[in-house]
């Protein structure tokens, strides 16, 4: 790395030197005022290379640096309990100067735990950087998520759950993607049929925009569990259908959906979590895309301080429409990691990642593969 950037070596000691030095004697938090309100501090930088940071063939490589402060105050007095967090993230590229960017990170959430009503309201506001494989192209966008979660128990082993979504992302630096809004409203019924296992049954509507004029809506009907699946095995199974209808072309598209997230904890050293979806999605380019993807994922915990993991991925993005059927992209990643705990105030990563993308458009045909040493801390 340090022959990549030459210029980056004295930061990189300097920056090692002081995370390590002081923090040795750190207070591990802030509390203002007992446990009632904390305040903590985190800081992270990571130093890496990727071959194609736009995601497309023949896409440019760089060398990067990326670093982030942020803080996060903890609020529990009352019957409503706070959390918030401000996070600013910066960018820079050894070559492409103008990829480089600032990325600042705003959350604040509600919750109530308390009384026969309960749940969660999130505000989300934050930038992103990134490269789009569905466009091959590298987007930046202002996103303002919004949630609002609710539990009611019926009786003493059923009850309902509502949750309220709402998503505006708006496209800058490029004029070719246009903006998005999503309205979403999910309502499942749960049944308690054993004191770890739930069985759920759903309904969720899902309106969106975009500022080209299109408009879609979706239905999707699911059921499933959650809790303690197998012995070991624990996690959520949602199955269903859906379907989807594009007003501008009065198009119509039906699949299955699902959403899986299970976690199977082998021994106390090793686990190993996979998680698989499909659903639709919109695009910066405005179109409607089928959406599959899976991951796998072992972590090997050797003591307190050291751990390793592996992961594995398949997917598949099949665009929609009758200009657009034509596409179909599949893709294949692997990644591997390290991670070293030299105090509670300091920890160390090694990450490698590698991706192929198939598609039956020639530009976004590609691989990709990068590397990064990360180095964080809080307190």
């Amino acid at each position: 790395l340090a022959v990549g950037i030459p210029h980056l070596r004295k930061f990189v000691f300097v920056f090692v030197l002081a995370m390590i030095v002081p923090i040795q004697n750190a207070r591990a938090l802030l509390n203002i005022d007992g446990t009632r309100n904390q305040i903590f501090v985190f800081g992270h930088v990571a130093f890496g290379f990727e071959s194609n940071i736009f995601a497309r063939k023949g896409g440019a490589g760089d060398y990067s640096v990326n670093a982030s402060v942020g803080a996060e105050l903890k609020r529990r007095a009352g019957i409503i309990s706070v959390n918030s967090t401000f996070v600013l993230d910066y960018i820079r590229y050894a070559k492409l100067r103008n990829e480089s960017s600032w990325n600042p990170h705003f959350t604040l959430e509600l919750n109530k735990t308390t009384g026969r009503t309960t749940g969660a309201f999130t505000l989300n506001a934050f930038r992103e950087s990134r490269s789009d494989r569905a466009v091959n192209f590298r987007t930046t966008s202002w996103n303002y998520p919004i949630g609002l979660n609710l539990k009611y128990p019926v009786s003493d082993r059923f009850y309902l759950t509502s949750a309220t979504g709402y998503l505006n992302r708006h496209y800058s630096r490029n004029s070719i993607f246009f903006n998005y809004e999503d309205y979403s409203e999910g309502i499942d019924g749960y049944y308690v049929f054993t004191s770890k296992l739930d069985l759920l049954g759903g309904y969720r509507i899902r309106i969106s925009k975009t500022s080209d004029g299109g408009d879609t809506v979706d239905h999707a009907f699911t059921f499933g569990a959650t809790g303690r699946l197998l012995p070991k095995v624990n996690g959520s199974i949602r199955l269903g259908y859906q379907f989807r209808k594009v007003a501008a072309t009065n198009e119509d598209f039906r699949q299955m959906t699902a959403s899986i997230a299970v976690v199977w904890n082998a021994t106390r050293k090793f686990t190993v979590a996979g998680i698989a979806s499909r659903d639709f999605s919109t695009i910066g380019t405005a179109q409607s895309v089928d959406t599959l993807s899976s991951s796998a994922r072992a972590t090997y915990v050797f003591t307190r301080r050291f751990e390793v993991d592996a992961g594995v991925g398949y997917g598949r993005n099949l665009f929609l429409g009758k200009l657009f059927s034509a596409r179909r992209d599949d893709f294949f990643t692997w990644n591997a990691g390290a991670r070293y705990t030299f105090n509670e105030h300091l920890h160390i990563g090694l990450n490698y990642h590698f991706i192929h993308n198939w598609s039956t458009a020639s530009f976004s045909d590609f691989e990709s593969h990068g590397y990064s040493l990360d180095f964080s801390s809080r307190f």
